[in-house]
Order: structure tokens, then sequence, then C-alpha cells
């Protein structure tokens, strides 16, 4: 994709409005680009935060307000709203690997294009030199010109299709999702079932699952920040009867206290139906997946360039 020549003849304001939700969505995440914006600009954007309210109600506005904004620079026929909407739901990694090579400019209009989530989850997982010049450039972004908008969203769209193309590798995924859903049991016999079918099916299905055993592959940070996300009676549940070597890492990511209570409340619960132990390991699985989709974890024990504060 090639840099779009975007005019700058109109109002700053409405970029700098962008930017302001922007900054409100990311919280502390966006303490290294407000370390390199000048005087004036963190001066101004400071003052469009203030308009934007303190409340969690007004957040849900001010997103509002974002994608209505983004909705008046559209042309009339909005032939590539549907572009938007799908690389909005498109996670964190695979969002940064679209548009890590881009020119900045081409940056800024991506995010003042997606959903205000979408936005925010695109600039925690760019490169911080990048991310920092796109945010810069998007205080002054002015309309871009149909014809170019309009052959960006076209290669957009034809990029979605080529990564949504892949039949093979997608049907195998497609079921590695349903498959995380079962229980053990039956995730064995179909395993089983698949590779007497079609021999390698299971495997390559089985390496696509993230399933409760493999919540142990994320980092410390990820797998606290799951911890703290978590509903505390799910976790009990879904601890109890757990493999020793699964256990022993949640209980590492606790203070000592923190995991002598839990050991009682998983001891004193008695027998607890397998079930019932699968659907609680299911919703946790599940919440690390949304958390992994939102960037605010990461999979397969990758570590973020982030310090943590004791």
């Amino acid at each position: 994709m090639s840099a779009l020549t975007v005019a700058r003849k109109e109002t700053p304001a409405d970029g700098l409005m962008r930017s302001a939700r922007l900054m409100r969505a990311l919280g502390p995440d966006a303490a290294p680009i407000w370390a390199e914006l000048s005087k004036s600009e963190v001066q101004a954007l400071t003052a469009a935060m203030d308009t934007l309210g303190p409340s969690a109600e007004g957040e849900a506005d001010a997103v509002s307000q974002f994608m209505a904004a983004h909705q008046k620079l559209r042309s009339p026929a909005e032939p590539g709203a549907s572009v938007w909407r799908r690389l909005s739901d498109v996670g964190a990694e695979a969002l940064a690997s679209l548009f890590e090579t881009e020119h900045p400019q081409t940056v800024a209009l991506v995010l003042s294009r997606l959903q205000g989530e979408a936005s925010a989850r695109l600039l925690r997982a760019l490169p911080p030199r990048l991310a920092i010049d796109a945010m810069q450039r998007l205080l002054n972004l002015g309309p871009v010109h149909p014809a170019a908008l309009s052959a960006f969203e076209t290669r957009l769209e034809a990029i979605l299709m080529a990564n949504a193309g892949d039949g093979q590798a997608s049907g195998h995924e497609r079921v590695a999702r349903i498959f995380d859903r079962l229980d053990s049991r039956s995730e064995k016999t179909f395993l089983a079932a698949l590779d007497h079918a079609e021999p390698g099916a299971g495997e390559k299905v089985r390496a696509l699952m993230f399933t409760f055993d493999d919540l142990t592959s994320l980092d410390a940070a990820g797998l606290q920040t799951l911890l703290s996300a978590a509903d505390r009676a799910v976790l009990v549940v879904a601890l109890k009867g757990a493999r020793p070597d699964t256990a022993s890492v949640f209980f590492a990511n606790m203070t000592q206290r923190a995991g002598d209570l839990l050991r009682e409340e998983i001891a004193s619960l008695g027998p607890v139906r397998r079930s019932d132990v699968e659907t609680a390991r299911q919703e946790l699985v599940a919440l690390a997946r949304t958390l992994i989709q939102r960037g605010d974890i990461r999979a397969d024990g990758q570590i973020e360039d982030d310090e943590l504060v004791e």
C-alpha cells in the first residue's frame, strides 16, 4: 500500500478531537506518546480531553462522537464502510502486521477511520516511533480525496479477502475453535476420529487449539492480567483437579497468601461435576482470547517491551 496524500485545507480541530479520544482510550499506555509531544501539542490535547468529561458515561459519548465524526468525513455513498468495520474486528497483532511498514500519514488515516477501541489496539501494537509519528499527524489530519480513499479501501478489501481466502488453514482453525469448547473426553474422541478419517488432520487442529492448559504459555504479566480479570468463583472451579504443572503456574503468579487462600477455597468445594469444571475452564479461555484480541495480553509467551512496576 502506498501512502495517501492527505489534504490539510480544513479544520485541524477535528483531528485534535480524534487524538484526544484516542489518548483517553489508551489511558496509561499513552505515556510514551505524551513524552514525545511538544509542549504546545500537550496543552492542546489536554484542553481537548478536558472537554470530554471524566465519567465513564462521558467516555462512551466521546467514542460515539468519534465514530460520528469519521462518518462525516466519508463520501456520501460510503462504499468502503464495511472494510473499516471488518478491519476493526481484526486482532492487535494482525493489525500491526498490516500497517507497521506503512507511511505514518497512512497510519494516521487508518487510526482516524477505525472504531475507537480498534484504533487504540493498533496504536499499542505498532512500533513506538511509528505510533508517535502517526499520532502527531493525526492532530492535523484533514479530509482525504475521495478517489485516493476509494483506491485505499479497495486495496484493503483485497488484502482482507486474501487473508480470509486460505480455505484449508481457515477450515482447520474453525474446527479448532469448536474443539476449544469441547470437554476433554469429547475432544480426544473427535481428534482421534479426525485422524482416522484424514491422517494428520487431528494433529493440525490440536496445534491450532487454545485450551485451559495452554494458558500456562502466557507470560507472567499476561497471566496476572487474566487472574485479575477473572471471576473468583470461576477460577476456583477451573483449578479444581487441574494438572499439577498447570496449577503450579497459576499459583506462581500470585502472592503466597493469595495462593494459600485459593487452595483452601478449592479444597472446600468438595466433589465438582466434570462438566462444571470444563465450563469454568472454557470461560477462562474465552476471557483470555478476549484480552488477547484487545491487545491487553500476548499469546505464546511473547514478552511485551514494557517494564513492570512492583
